[in-house]
């Protein structure tokens, strides 16, 4: 590095760095690399599904390490493992500890004796006081479903505002987060941050104006709730199909694990559908793969599925054209890529079942719906009021 201010010598010299300091570009990984140095020295493996997440077995005993940069989770079993765990972590660096977790990465985390609830009340109140929207008004959906978002109509000549693109980066958060229910408008009104109208700020306003009405809401995983066919987890997938920009069409899914989501996705396909039933079996096909990655984790953590994952759609078209390797002049130009879920089909790693509106909880993830639907589909994602 250069010598730093007050201390040159004049001739121009550079320093030659023996340990990293806070700032640099490779700062962060050699950190990682000490990290995962220490913890494996201690019997922790890193996960291939996952690098941020470490666990040790030793008989019944577990340990999980969840790792956020520097900000580490704990998970043991029997109880009186932490101790131990954190024992070995003291020893090697100068640590806080924080106690019994409530709060990791801005998600406030509460604990009942059959519950976890996961949500950022305190994020969204920030948000809101920041913009001066702390007593504004609420609404039911963040999108209305009878407004039809189109491109800034004056062309080139919208307000590239620096404003939206940051404000919307942290809803973004929000959404990948704690809240499932905003995914589909964050990610709607993110194609627009180039070159946007008056209309994609107020529809970002009326986002602002949802999450003021339901900031309480979290996602509740309940170890009493049940979970079809003896699976861990089970997903839906749905998609819309043209929208009135580009015509192309919107993919989504959650998956479902102890009555609360795990993950999700709201995503505009990366071609143009040509028809609703290619558009579903392109959002079957990436859904499968996030079960994939799935499985392979719950197996690392000692939680196999024994079953084929259950996937729900809602296109019985896209349903037979995964199960049934048929040649047919209207999908012969689909792409090889989304085949794949064929494979999985037939390796018994995934099944499809058909489940139509209004039981496809994916549906709040393609489109804007009214207040009855929305609601339900929330629910069924596990989002209650803490």
């Amino acid at each position: 590095m250069r010598q730093p201010e007050g201390y040159e010598d004049g001739t121009g010299r550079v320093c030659e760095l023996i340990k990293t300091l806070y700032g640099l570009k490779q700062s962060g990984r050699e950190w990682n690399r000490e990290l995962d140095e220490k913890l494996k020295k201690f019997g922790f493996q890193r996960l291939r599904s996952d690098p941020c997440v470490y666990i040790k077995r030793d008989g019944n005993n577990l340990t999980i390490i969840a790792v956020w940069v520097d900000d580490l989770l704990l998970i043991t079993k029997p109880d009186e493992l932490m101790e131990q765990t954190k024992s070995d972590l003291h020893s090697e660096w100068e640590m806080t500890d924080l106690g019994e977790p409530t709060k990791i990465i801005g998600i406030e985390i509460t604990q009942t004796n059959d519950s976890i609830t996961l949500s950022q009340k305190v994020y969204v109140e920030s948000i809101l006081e920041r913009e001066g929207l702390s007593e504004i008004n609420s609404v039911a959906t963040p999108l209305d479903p009878n407004i039809k978002l189109v491109p800034n109509p004056d062309g080139n000549e919208g307000n590239r505002s620096n404003s939206f693109a940051r404000l919307l980066g942290e809803l973004q958060f929000l959404a990948n987060s704690t809240r499932p229910d905003i995914a589909f408008a964050v990610n709607r009104l993110a194609s627009y941050t180039a070159n946007l109208s008056l209309q994609h700020v107020t529809a970002l306003k009326r986002i602002l104006r949802y999450l003021a009405g339901t900031k309480n809401l979290g996602i509740t995983y309940s170890k009493t709730a049940d979970n079809p066919d003896n699976n861990i987890f089970h997903g839906f997938a749905d998609a819309a199909f043209a929208n009135h920009d580009d015509h192309k069409s919107t993919s989504g899914y959650v998956f479902l694990a102890a009555g609360g989501a795990i993950t999700w996705k709201s995503k505009k396909q990366t071609t143009i559908a040509l028809s609703s039933t290619q558009a579903e079996y392109v959002a079957l096909s990436e859904a499968a793969r996030e079960a994939c990655w799935l499985r392979s984790l719950f197996d690392e953590l000692g939680y196999p599925q024994e079953h084929p994952t259950l996937i729900k759609g809602d296109n019985d078209g896209s349903i037979l054209m995964a199960k049934n390797q048929q040649f047919h002049s209207r999908s012969k130009h689909i792409a090889i890529q989304w085949h794949w879920v064929r494979e999985l089909i037939k390796q018994n790693l995934v099944t499809i079942e058909s489940c139509h509106d209004p039981e496809q909880a994916a549906d709040v993830l393609t489109k804007a719906l009214a207040r009855p639907k929305h609601n339900k589909h929330i629910t069924e994602m596990g989002l209650t009021s803490t």
